[in-house]
């Protein structure tokens, strides 16, 4: 007879190998949705719980969840003030709730901030509410004259049309309803940079996104690929750039249409990237970070062609670069078109294909513009963002926009089962049930022919895929600032880091780059090893830092440089010169010496007594200097009174003091102790 004990044993073991089972056969594709609050309240937990319950209803495995709007926050730990006007409860931290009731039911919680959009109400009506907020601090706003002061202290970017053309206002800082940050002003990249890295080190989200990570677009006509566009004139940034191109001080601004311009601006917006993605992932190795991008019109048709696209010129949003660089985790290109319109089909699909085929390393979605459909084509669209593209790459899932609006009222919808139905706007339910059944929640309506799709999009769970370069890191990464002689940030030098020791193995080993304005840079995706960094300030001849820094798997790794093109000046003497008589007695000389280097400060002195005999000589102890710029020191050596009889010469000691400065630059000096022959010397 089986006892109890066995036959509770084996079933247990037959439960745990089905669920190893159904976790080994699971899909794995992101099913996500945006959470946006200006739509979707987070302000208790019953909305929190709202939320996490219409993802669960949809079979959905993560939120991105606005925290960041306009310069605010929907969560405590903050260094901006908590979201303007909002009734949020008192003490209550929404992203903190969002995170807890979600990842207990297994679904990601991504930080969906928008970056550089900090204000969208009129400030002579509604100024924000908080002194601390970034748009009081630095949005130049002057409420006796209701304007906006130009300076360096203002952080807004501004274009050059006039006031009242294209929704412009508050001389040119203001499009449409919003006041947007500049990029290119180094203050305002590092605050952001501060800010967001506050909530990645204080959170336990699972990834960050980023929205608005772009120049503001502008509604006027004659804005095309050649003539560029007018935005980007805060006066710091202007200055910047024209001291990079040496270009005179006081000069009139550039033109929309100049070349260098317009990748200047295309540089502060990745700058700004580059920087994010390296500080994020080196407080969270495993965070992902994805941006909500710019998919305006159809997409590019050939490579040639994405210099034509509108993320290109018309907001300097150089996503093909960051996917190809490796600054993006996760690429989440806004392809929101409308189904039921023949023509903006056809742009979804060419955006889906080009989106699939411009991955690199990395991965994406398709962000489904939901809110533009009725649930049958969101459905249509939902199948193809899942098929491969014509080379055969897929992308890792969808992300709809938004849970607060998931389908639209269609006239005459030609999707509706049977066609041609005026198809009005429903629930969420509606949506949920039409992705998980093909079927309305009471069964009566189809949204999807069985006979065609016999299996529903999401009928079974989906696990969040696996992302090789997150789980099983094989590269590194290295980012620092660079300061020059003065202590001052390098804006916009050259950087090349280049791998000079290190086994074969994946990754880059050579990087071009460019500081930003904060002097920042970085390079990603690096092979393991040791790696040197070259940097050539404008105007400047290159300078090749003589440290090092090795690059390990998974990890950032942190060298910051500062210039000093000398090496230390030092001193040295020693007490007594001469050792006489030879009687084979010990003598303690006396060494002494100095040394200083004004830039970057003394490191170390280290010591070295060397004995034309070969013998060994006492170790002297060095000295750990802190970066002083001066360093004075005295040590006792004891040496032997002895030669060699046949020694004509006598015998020399050689004291050797090598001084190193913090930039690793190094100056030996060396002073000698002789024993003589005889006295006569």
């Amino acid at each position: 007879m089986v006892s109890l004990r066995k036959v509770l044993c084996v079933g247990v073991f037959v439960s745990l190998l089905s669920v190893v089972v159904a976790a080994q056969s699971a899909r794995r594709e992101y099913r996500a949705f945006w959470v946006d609050t200006f739509n979707t309240p987070l302000n208790n937990q019953t909305d929190v719980a709202r939320v996490v319950d219409n993802a669960k209803a949809a079979k959905a495995n993560a939120i991105f969840a606005q925290v960041r709007r306009r310069g605010d926050s929907w969560y405590l730990n903050s260094l901006e003030p908590l979201a303007d006007r909002t009734p949020i409860a008192p003490g209550f931290d929404p992203l903190r709730a969002l995170i807890d009731l979600a990842h207990a039911n297994g679904i990601e919680v991504h930080a969906f901030v928008i970056v550089n959009a900090i204000w969208n109400r009129d400030p002579r009506l509604f100024p924000p509410e908080s002194a601390r907020h970034v748009f009081n601090l630095h949005g130049g706003y002057d409420r006796g004259t209701n304007t906006i002061v130009v300076g360096p202290n203002n952080w807004l970017t501004r274009t050059l049309i006039p006031d009242g053309t294209g929704g412009i206002s508050y001389q040119g800082h203001r499009f449409g309803a919003d006041f947007w940050m500049e990029p290119g002003h180094p203050e305002a990249a590092a605050y952001t940079v501060d800010v967001l890295m506050h909530l990645v080190r204080n959170y336990d989200i699972d990834g960050l996104h980023l929205d608005r990570i772009r120049y503001p677009d502008i509604s006027v006509g004659g804005q095309t690929p050649s003539t560029g566009a007018s935005v980007g004139y805060n006066v710091v940034n202007v200055a910047r750039f024209q001291r990079r191109f040496g270009i005179p001080e006081g000069s009139p601004p550039p033109a929309p249409s100049d070349p260098q311009w317009s990748q200047w601006r295309r540089d502060q917006v990745t700058n700004l990237v580059r920087r994010i993605y390296l500080n994020a992932i080196a407080i969270k190795p495993r965070l992902k970070v994805s941006a909500a991008l710019i998919a305006y019109g159809s997409g590019p048709a050939s490579e040639a062609a994405w210099t034509s696209a509108e993320a290109y010129w018309r907001v300097y949003q150089d996503w093909r670069a960051w996917t190809e660089e490796g600054i993006l985790d996760i690429a989440i290109p806004m392809n929101y078109k409308r189904e039921h319109t023949a023509s903006e089909r056809a742009m979804f699909d060419r955006w889906s294909e080009w989106t699939k085929d411009h991955q690199y390393n990395r991965t994406a979605l398709i962000g489904l513009g939901a809110y533009l459909n009725a649930i049958e084509g969101t459905l249509r669209q939902t199948r193809r963002a899942f098929m491969p593209s014509a080379a055969g790459n897929r992308v890792s899932g969808v992300n709809f926009y938004a849970m607060a609006n998931t389908n639209a009222a269609v006239a005459n919808n030609p999707f509706s089962i049977p066609p041609g139905q005026n198809t009005p706007v429903r629930p969420f339910a509606e949506f949920a049930s039409g992705l998980v059944t093909g079927r309305s929640t009471d069964g009566t309506r189809l949204y999807e022919d069985p006979a065609v799709n016999p299996t529903p999009l999401f009928s079974e769970p989906a696990a969040v895929p696996d992302l090789a370069w997150k789980s099983d890191p094989q590269v590194g990464h290295l980012k620092g600032f660079i300061k020059d002689e003065a202590g001052t940030a390098v804006d916009a030098g050259d950087v090349a880091i280049t791998r000079i020791g290190g086994f074969a193995g994946s990754g880059r080993t050579e990087v071009r780059t460019a500081t930003d304005g904060g002097g920042f840079y970085g390079g990603v995706d690096l092979a393991p090893g040791t790696y040197r960094v070259t940097v050539t300030p404008v105007g400047q001849a290159p300078y090749t830092s003589a440290c090092t820094v090795e690059v390990e798997r998974g990890q950032v790794a942190t060298f910051d440089i500062r210039i000093d093109r000398d090496a230390p000046v030092a001193t040295i003497s020693v007490d007594p010169q001469i050792i006489w008589p030879p009687n084979n007695r010990t003598v303690t000389v006396t060494v002494a010496g100095s040394a200083e280097d004004a830039v970057t400060g003394i490191a170390s002195v280290t010591f070295r007594v060397l004995d034309e005999y070969g013998r060994v000589q006492p170790a002297v102890e060095p000295i750990v200097a802190g970066g002083e710029t001066s360093v004075q020191w005295t040590r006792s050596i004891n040496l032997e009174a002895a030669r060699d009889g046949r020694d004509r010469d006598g015998r020399v000691y050689t004291i050797e003091a090598t001084i190193k400065d913090r930039a690793c630059n190094v100056r030996t000096v060396s002073a000698q102790v002789v024993v003589p022959h005889d006295q006569r010397r």
